[in-house]
């Protein structure tokens, strides 16, 4: 294997030089780390990243030790908790107990040999906090998941006796009398208080028959052809998804003609599963906070510490049944050409499913739409219309029946919607007419590995004398953009520094007023007037028109575009809503795992996305607000989010395979709050026809960047065009 001594050779520099430049120390030049790069690379020499923490003397370096990764609740918290501690510096190393103490001793030792700074572990028996402290391991370095110590320790798990008393009920509610219950070794917490539970809804219950039987992930094979050894239970009812989806593959096997139904409790499914009937658990979000939690923790002598998350539960997927009248009949939706579109278009099968009732979604582009809408009279066949946000208090009045005139019971603000969302989604004055099911906003997208190169990293500080990081203004995202473009920048891996979303007029309008709001929060003064004749309008279209100079020569005419543009690999940076951002990672994508994100520049992101309303020309008015509710429940709303689109449903958000899938959704749900940008002359959400009022601003918009006006004649033309137009 090639040495320090080998690779200084061949670069011509010193063996500091390349010590240096491995371990990220000293104030080396671009030049020279370029040398030293090439140099390993071609000499085959890999860098030890454990070995270089160790110099460093400071290990970033968690052991989780789990029973097996065949089991799915242990590999979604694996993989949640992996991901969570990456994002914060942390790597991890994985051991299999096979809930074996004597190996989990041994996994234990070796843990301490890799210098791992901190351990979470699902223990294979109550007692195994001694060994830890032996390993030298100190109580607010290790976090015990599931099964509890049997001295005060820190703990996060779920309420295990909640969820075996609701299976318990649920096979009350449905009349059986003969039960098979499964569970693992009761000398485990989360078991026992199961057990426990689950036996006490029985406990005067002469006429049910329980037979209960322990396993393990060794015997689950032999224990579970044992169930059905003489006459098959009504329901078997079980602890553990693994040893649920054991016996299920018994049952289908070899009693393929039985009617039993298993009921499990079971980690979260965020796509329909038909299995079993699932008592859920959210075993990503308890990934995610246990990585909070033993970092948080970690070299701070903290009191005892335990976490009881909250039971997802039973999640329904079911649509209500429509009523007799409604039955026959169909729901015409129309969408945006979206990812949203294409999520819809899968869920409208389950409804149809459920309630037997076709959904017809017809996706339209932004400005057909737009038309569409502008026409609506009597002959209309939609009955669904989704809206964009800044159409709504333009159409609302004309086009939507009142929700509340549909149901009185409606909630105008449900709490399940995620912090932050505007009453714009929803509300026009005083009336609630739709309700937000694709929000989102903008967010920063950037090639994390071009940023943290060490080479661009040294070159960007020589060229300007800034460290290179995400920018926080326009002007830094047009020096970053600049970088990156080749023609100013021989040395940058990528054509462009940035995208710019210039097609119609409306979509111009939007690029522009990204810019203005990192300056400023109001277009308009407290009288109405439009401030486009203000030193931050000029600057925010002359960072636009600078911006050309590092993009395509051909604007992206959409947002999808701009994604799919991004997703090349030929461009550092691109601004997008969170709502079109999925494409990023679609299958041609040259940039998955290099995606970074950040805050919007000037930390004012604009919200985009639509809501769903119910036409005031729709045949079956509560039909369809029935729909919009299943559509926004959130089974529903978190498998549309996993498809590529997002929600509104705060819950989805605590959804980690989503959020694994599409990290940037975590940040995404944080800038509704943060968006409170005044765009319109108006502050109680009255009608203002936003799309003709965008229209008029990029026109101009597009004239300046085209080098048709000066940024100043355009803002002014665009100024004077809105008040003869709006003050009419």
């Amino acid at each position: 294997m090639a040495t320090i001594k080998d690779i200084a050779k061949k670069a011509g520099v010193s063996q500091g030089t390349v010590s240096n430049v491995i371990n990220g120390k000293g104030n080396v030049s671009s030049e020279k780390i370029r040398l030293v790069e090439a140099a390993a690379s071609a000499l085959g020499y890999a860098i030890n990243e454990r070995a270089k923490l160790l110099r460093q003397g400071n290990s970033r370096i968690f052991a989780v030790i789990l029973p097996n990764i065949r089991f799915r609740q242990y590999v979604d918290f694996y993989r949640s908790f992996t991901s969570f501690s990456k994002s914060k510096g942390y790597s991890t190393l994985l051991y299999l107990s096979n809930d074996n103490p004597e190996t989990e001793r041994r996994m234990i030792t070796q843990a301490r040999s890799s210098m791992a700074r901190g351990i979470v572990a699902f223990p294979s028996s109550s007692e195994m906090i001694a060994d830890y402290r032996r390993a030298g391991f100190d109580d607010s370095s290790i976090l015990y998941i599931e099964r509890s110590q049997n001295e005060p320790s820190n703990y996060i798990g779920f309420d295990y006796g909640k969820s075996g008393k609701a299976l318990a009920e649920y096979a009350l509610r449905q009349g059986m009398k003969s039960l098979a219950l499964v569970t693992d070794n009761l000398g485990f917490s989360n078991e026992r208080d199961f057990y426990a539970a689950f036996m006490a809804v029985f406990s005067g219950e002469r006429s049910v028959s329980v037979s209960h039987m322990q396993t393990d992930q060794f015997r689950r094979n032999q224990n579970a052809m044992q169930l059905f050894d003489h006459d098959c239970p009504e329901g078997v009812f079980v602890s553990n998804f693994g040893f649920a989806d054991t016996i299920r593959d018994v049952l289908k096997t070899f009693y393929s003609p039985a009617t039993t139904k298993i009921h499990t409790v079971s980690p979260l499914f965020t796509m329909p599963e038909p299995n079993f009937i699932k008592y859920e658990l959210n075993y990503r979000l308890m990934g995610k906070r246990a990585a909070d939690l033993l970092i948080s923790h970690i070299g701070h002598r903290t009191a005892e510490h335990r976490v009881i998350l909250e039971n997802s539960g039973f999640r329904d997927w079911a649509a209500p049944k429509p009523a007799a009248r409604n039955s026959g009949n169909c729901i015409n939706f129309l969408t945006l050409d979206s990812p949203e579109a294409s999520a819809m278009k899968y869920l409208a099968l389950l409804y149809t499913q459920s309630t037997g009732i076709k959904v017809n979604v017809s996706v339209s582009s932004y400005d057909e739409i737009h038309e569409i809408l502008s026409g609506m009279d009597d002959s209309s066949i939609y009955d669904v219309l989704r809206l964009d946000v800044t159409w709504l208090s333009w159409f609302a009045g004309r086009i939507l029946l009142p929700l509340q005139d549909i149901s009185p019971s409606i909630p105008s603000a449900p709490d399940s919607f995620v912090g932050g969302i505007s009453k714009q989604y929803f509300f026009v004055k005083d009336k609630f007419y739709a309700i937000p099911i694709s929000p989102s906003a903008q967010v920063l997208f950037y090639r994390k590995d071009l940023f943290e190169s060490t080479v661009l990293k040294r070159l960007y500080q020589e060229t300007y004398r800034h460290p290179l990081a995400p920018p926080t203004t326009f002007e830094e995202y047009n020096r970053v953009a600049r970088f990156f473009t080749k023609s100013f920048n021989v040395q940058s891996p990528v054509d462009y520094g940035t995208t710019v979303t210039l097609g119609s007029t409306g979509v111009a309008g939007t690029e522009f007023l990204t810019r203005y709001f990192s300056l400023t929060r109001n277009l308009f003064d407290d009288g109405g007037r439009l401030l486009l004749d203000t030193e931050n309008a000029r600057m925010a279209l002359d960072a636009l028109v600078e911006a050309r100079q590092y993009a395509k020569p051909v604007p992206c005419p959409w947002w999808t575009h701009a994604a799919m543009e991004f997703s090349e690999g030929n461009v550092a940076m691109t601004i997008l809503y969170s709502n079109f951002a999925s494409d990023i990672l679609n299958r041609n994508s040259k940039v998955v795992n290099r995606i970074g994100y950040a805050l919007v520049p000037g930390g004012s992101p604009i919200i985009g996305g639509g809501s769903l309303g119910v036409s005031r020309f729709s045949k079956n008015p509560e039909l369809a607000l029935s729909f919009i509710r299943w559509l926004s429940s959130e089974p529903i709303s978190s498998a549309s989010m996993l498809l590529g689109s997002v929600s509104a449903c705060g819950k989805s958000y605590e959804n980690y395979e989503i959020i694994d899938s599409y990290p940037w959704l975590d940040l995404a749900k944080d800038c509704f709050a943060l968006s409170a940008n005044q765009r319109t002359p108006f502050t109680d959400f009255s009608p203002f026809d936003e799309r003709r009022f965008l229209g008029i601003l990029g026109l101009e918009v597009k004239n300046a960047y085209n080098g048709a006006l000066s940024s100043t004649e355009a803002l002014e033309k665009a100024r004077k065009t809105y008040e003869k137009q709006f003050r009419r």
